[in-house]
């Protein structure tokens, strides 16, 4: 068994009594710090309104007694005032309570959110992210952080209420059959395990079908989604609806056999409850018959035995959706409090200093979890101010490079030094702080221009004339200012009519996009290294030409690392690193590596036999 398997299989055992507790108390924890003043007015009208039921049956039957005793028409109406007035009450406390309850889930689910995102955004690298097991629990752990406490607030005040009715009921009850009292509370207790095993069997379906959960989403999202014209293309909308159709039949299929289950345990309680019932009110017509029972005792039994019934359902019910969302709130905690692989804590780790004299790959080896080694012992040097490329075929580990450069990942063995500090002593923020880059999957994000430009250095969001200049340098400025607001347009058909002004915005060409991109990498203006992924992936022949010689100009003097397949767009590179799976096949500028007659000039060669007549 592996371990993504092993974590996954482990996941599905049901929570210890003392983690269900723990899980309570983090809870409460979230309950302290966001509306405790409302939690606790919440709780106090929830008890309050358990009163009012009970106290009336109490009172109906006294004013039975009352009126068939003759007794004053001032004590019956006394009586009829106290009847009127727990009804009032009860009428009141309902919109109070259910104010309050909104209010307590709307604050606490905000509170859990806001953690879990904060928990996410601190994992540093991207192992964690990228796990399919920390998919699935992230998945459960948003949907449990957003209702967990607003479940456990609704339930838990409502079980509060249904425990001061079914108490009352209880205490009516046993003034008139103690052991009546006792038979009907004892019939709960199967309902009550029965309970719990359902809430334990749920939490373990929602964990087992999380994976068909997430291709059910994949398929609708390819249905739907920026793939939709491939899908049309090809013709394989119905493959896919019906793979998505199959993944929600099995989702289905656990659903219906667990129901199925719980509908048959529930009809032999409700039978063995319906039995107690017509017994209890059996045994007080006998009662009342032989004298033994007055009136009023036999509607006080009839009334506190349904009562109690009804109520100890009610905290039976309450209690077991609470046990189920104690049980996935776990998946919230796991990720609140997973800790990044990558050490980031800014006090103790010195930061990532400018960049003076080069980095350094030192026999780097990585494997992916669970895949094949994808660099096997990588060493070569990227002098400060040196402009370096990586060439090489698919596969070939190029990207890995980046990623490890950008301690998206650690190397499994070997070091990257910089300025002879290996890098993963320091602060990785720090680190990335001094890295600007434009990745192949670059962003397009459904926002304004201003915004996507922008975000390549937050400090600067503000700073009208820093985007300009960096879209002027990544030559976006002229169709940016074109645009209907300017930089201010949205860059998306996504929020159509959000914007107060009216604009719907715009679609950009992917060569406007690949400028965009640049733009947001350029803004970083502070950054010792600059990473070009695939820059001119997409272009047409023109575009191509005109951004590696403007790339050639903005990396002039300044640390770059180019990653591409065309060969032209790397020859004034200073250094040339060719990788031949996962290793250093050779390296050197363009004119030695073509006189070596090696790979890089094999590479060369098949390249321009495209060109040839």
């Amino acid at each position: 068994m592996n371990a993504s398997t092993g974590e996954r299989a482990g996941s599905l055992e049901p929570a210890s009594l003392g983690r269900v507790w723990s899980n309570l108390a983090a809870v409460a924890g979230l309950f302290r710090g966001a509306v405790l003043g409302r939690a606790l007015g919440y709780g106090a009208l929830s008890l309050l309104a358990g009163v009012p039921a009970p106290a009336g049956a109490w009172l109906l039957a006294r004013l039975i007694n009352a009126a068939s005793t003759g007794a004053p028409l001032r004590i019956q109406g006394w009586l009829a005032a106290g009847i009127a007035a727990t009804a009032v009450v009860a009428a009141v406390l309902v919109p109070a309570t259910r104010y309050l309850q909104g209010e307590l889930g709307r604050r606490i689910g905000l509170r859990a959110r806001g953690e879990l995102m904060a928990a996410v955004n601190r994992l540093t690298g991207l192992d964690q992210i990228e796990q399919p097991v920390f998919a699935d629990r992230l998945r459960l752990a948003t949907q449990s952080g957003a209702t967990a406490p607003q479940t456990l607030a609704r339930t838990g005040f409502a079980a509060l209420a249904a425990a001061t009715t079914t108490a009352g009921f209880a205490l009516a009850l046993g003034t008139t059959a103690p052991w009546l009292a006792a038979v009907v509370v004892a019939g709960c207790v199967p309902a009550a395990v029965a309970a719990a095993a359902d809430s334990r069997a749920r939490t373990r379906l929602l964990w087992r079908a999380s994976p068909s959960f997430r291709r059910e989403m994949f398929y609708a999202e390819l249905l739907t989604g920026r793939h939709a014209k491939e899908v049309r293309l090809f013709g394989i909308g119905d493959l896919l609806h019906r793979r998505m159709l199959t993944e929600g039949e099995r989702i289905a299929a656990g659903e219906r056999a667990l129901e199925r289950r719980a509908s048959r345990i529930q009809a032999a309680l409700a039978t063995l409850a319906a039995l107690t019932t017509g017994l209890a009110i059996g045994w007080a017509i006998v009662a009342v018959h032989v004298g033994a029972l007055g009136l009023g005792a036999l509607v006080v039994v009839i009334t506190a035995t349904t009562g109690l019934q009804a109520g100890t359902a009610l905290l039976i019910g309450n209690g077991a959706e609470s046990y189920a969302a104690l049980l996935l709130f776990g998946h919230y905690r796991e990720v609140v409090a997973a800790a990044p692989r990558l050490p980031r804590d800014r006090p103790t780790l010195p930061t990532a200093p400018p960049l003076r004299r080069g980095i350094e790959f030192r026999d780097v080896h990585f494997a992916y979890p669970g895949g094949p080694p994808v660099l096997r012992g990588v060493s070569f040097t990227m002098p400060a101010g040196a402009s370096v490329a990586l060439v090489g075929a698919n596969g070939a580990g190029k990207s890995t490079v980046v990623k490890l450069l950008c301690r998206f990942y650690e190397p499994t063995a070997g070091a990257i030094l910089w300025d002879g500090v290996d890098i993963a002593t320091l602060d990785p923020y720090s680190l990335r702080r001094r890295l600007s880059a434009l990745f192949q999957d670059f962003a397009e994000y459904d926002l304004s221009a201003r915004d996507n430009i922008g975000l390549g250095d937050a400090t600067q969001l503000g700073d009208a004339g820093a985007i300009a200049a960096a879209a002027r340098q990544a030559e976006a400025h002229e169709f940016l200012s074109r645009l209907p607001r300017g930089y201010d347009t949205l860059l998306t058909r996504v929020f159509p009519g959000d914007d107060p002004s009216g604009d719907d915005g715009v679609q950009l060409s992917g060569g406007q996009w690949q400028r965009v991109a640049l733009a947001r990498a350029m803004l970083r203006a502070d950054a010792d290294v600059l990473i070009l992924d695939e820059p001119s992936a997409g272009l047409d022949p023109d575009a191509e030409a005109a951004l590696h010689a403007r790339l050639a100009t903005l990396r002039s003097g300044r640390t770059s690392l180019l990653i591409s397949h065309r060969l032209n767009a790397v020859r004034a590179a200073d250094i040339i690193v060719v990788l031949d799976r996962g290793r250093v096949r050779e390296q050197g500028d363009h004119d030695q590596l073509l006189a070596r007659a090696g790979e890089y000039a094999r590479l060369v060669r098949v390249q321009a036999a495209g060109y040839r007549p």
